[in-house]
């Protein structure tokens, strides 16, 4: 029962290591990272897109942020997801915005986002289910950071993002073993 208890309390600490709080929202960002999602076969957004282009509008209006930077390119299919969902948010109203259309995946938005804006601040846009991973990669890339995100509550999303913080985690420790093995 001991060992068992450390074994819980270990993953316990390895886990909030790996995702701790966000950091809370304190000022004006200088940028907005719009973390963008697949399209739908036909194109249109799917409703984690429209939510988090709600998101940032709303932001904005708020005056979070100065700029948006909206990630994604095409997933799934040949519709390239950052330019889909400024299309959208454009017809609704003028933010400033950039976009990046190379990333396939939250390290890559992040990675790509870092190249156009190097160290500025920024704010996350995301789900609820995502924006504990999307914070803890972003963190690695950006100094000043924050978070906001919608609620989300569908099984299927919470069920895929247990399994991609647990596979996240268990890249990096890979990572960070390959690092120590190579300098031996």
């Amino acid at each position: 029962m001991i060992v068992i208890s450390f074994i819980l309390a270990g993953i316990l600490i390895l886990y909030f290591l790996y995702f701790p709080p966000i950091p809370r929202r304190k000022k004006v960002y200088d940028y907005a990272i719009v973390l963008g999602c697949p399209n739908r076969k036909d194109g249109s957004l799917c409703t984690s897109q429209i939510k988090r282009c709600e998101l940032a509008m709303q932001a904005y209006q708020k005056g979070y942020y100065k700029t948006m930077v909206i990630t994604g390119g095409a997933n799934r299919n040949h519709y390239i997801e950052s330019i889909e969902m400024n299309k959208y948010i454009q017809d609704r109203m003028a933010i400033p915005y950039i976009l990046e259309t190379k990333s396939k995946n939250t390290f890559e938005n992040f990675e790509y986002s870092h190249e156009l804006i190097k160290d500025a601040s920024v704010l996350v846009i995301s789900s609820q289910t995502h924006i504990k991973r999307a914070c803890a990669i972003c963190r690695k890339y950006f100094k000043d950071y924050s978070g906001i995100y919608y609620p989300e509550h569908r099984i299927k999303h919470i069920t895929r993002e247990f399994f991609a913080r647990w596979i996240y985690i268990g890249n990096d420790l890979k990572k960070k073993s390959e690092k120590i093995s190579l300098k031996k």
